[in-house]
């Protein structure tokens, strides 16, 4: 489940993609920095752009995470704290294209995001940024009836990679038992044969689905609250094909989940309490989300090839779709299909049921189980 499980979010995706590229770089790092002075690895200096992203149509800003290979005389791992080294720095211009059979109708600036901090590490240097590029999508800026083409070009060097792909379209049909009654009502602890399930139909330029299930809660502290949230992440699901209209489905049982919500949360100092929820702008108190992501067929090869080998061979080919250059790009689609109130049972059930009873969820009349 390497990949997909975190990129239904967006501060995860940019962590995913910094991880993949930051090792790409790292590998080149270990590999020359190991070789023997007697050989030659060094020739004449090749520029190699590193690029990853991913659009989606349902988010209202789209990333792109762009980083150069590198390697010189010396320690490598010196030039790995040098900006320039893996970053370029004031040089590109970042431009997606929308397509529409074989016409460029529109196109998209990306600028500069230091939004996002980077993480400290082999790459990390105090004028380091995660050079990662975006701009602003409100609802309706991308087309699931166009295709997408990224032109990266260098404005110093003259280089330019390309690399196109269509939108995963939105999916039909999703749908659970009860709507209208609470969310999560089956989840009871003296209920574990009852299955809740979760169905849908597939979208278009879809290859890889999965479902999360979302507990929204508060920790309170002496501080004050803080807002948590704990993802269940089911297995991916493929598809048969790419044309959309297939039947897909999860279902579960309430001991599961309360066995997942124990095995994953504990008590710690300082905490006085759990308080399932979280307030949505129409002040609603929302405990629960379902959520469903589709990825495309790109982005499902990219998680195959770089899932844990399972062989005695343990080299791996690099993937890319990127041309004149390494990386991917590929396209996913995220809804939230449900954000509900638990029943009052299962928030009881929470707060003391076997398995959750040590983690101090208060009950519906806002009491800790003793």
């Amino acid at each position: 489940m390497f990949g997909f499980i975190i990129l239904f979010n967006f501060k995860y995706d940019i962590y995913i993609l910094i991880k993949k590229s930051s090792f790409f770089l790292f590998s080149l790092v270990i590999l020359f920095s190991a070789c023997s002075t007697d050989l030659a690895v060094i020739g004449n200096y090749k520029e190699t752009m590193v690029v990853y992203g991913l659009l989606d149509q349902s988010q209202l800003k789209q990333y792109i995470k762009i980083n150069k290979a590198f390697l010189g005389e010396g320690n490598a791992f010196e030039y790995a704290q040098i900006k320039d080294s893996s970053q370029f720095v004031n040089s590109l211009s970042v431009v997606l294209k929308r397509i529409k059979n074989g016409v460029e109708i529109d196109s998209y600036n990306f600028s500069p995001d230091n939004t996002i901090e980077k993480n400290p590490g082999v790459f990390y240097a105090p004028e380091q940024s995660n050079a990662i590029y975006s701009f602003e999508t409100p609802a309706g800026t991308l087309n699931v009836d166009s295709d997408y083409k990224l032109i990266v070009k260098n404005n110093q060097s003259g280089k330019e990679i390309s690399a196109q792909t269509a939108l995963v379209n939105d999916f039909g049909n999703l749908s659970s038992p009860n709507p209208n009654s609470p969310f999560f009502n089956c989840i009871l602890a003296n209920n574990n044969n009852y299955k809740y399930q979760v169905a849908w139909q597939t979208g278009k330029n879809a290859k890889i689905y999965q479902l999360v299930i979302r507990l929204n809660y508060y920790d309170s502290t002496e501080t004050g609250n803080v807002q948590q949230k704990l993802d269940w992440i089911f297995p991916e699901q493929k598809t048969q094909g790419l044309g959309g209209g297939e039947s897909m489905k999860n279902e579960f049982v309430g001991q599961i989940y309360m066995q997942f919500v124990g095995n994953q949360l504990n008590d710690y100092p300082g905490l006085l309490a759990r308080i399932p929820g979280q307030l949505d702008q129409n002040k609603k108190n929302l405990m629960a989300d379902i959520i469903v992501i589709a990825g495309g067929d790109d982005l499902n090869t990219f998680i195959e090839v770089n899932k844990p080998s399972t062989s005695i061979i343990q080299e791996k080919p690099e993937f890319t779709n990127i041309t004149n250059g390494l990386g991917l790009l590929s396209s996913r689609y995220t809804r939230s299909a449900f954000s509900k109130p638990l029943s009052v049972t299962t928030w009881d059930s929470l707060s003391c049921g076997q398995y959750t009873k040590g983690l101090k969820f208060k009950n519906h009349l806002g009491v800790i189980c003793q």
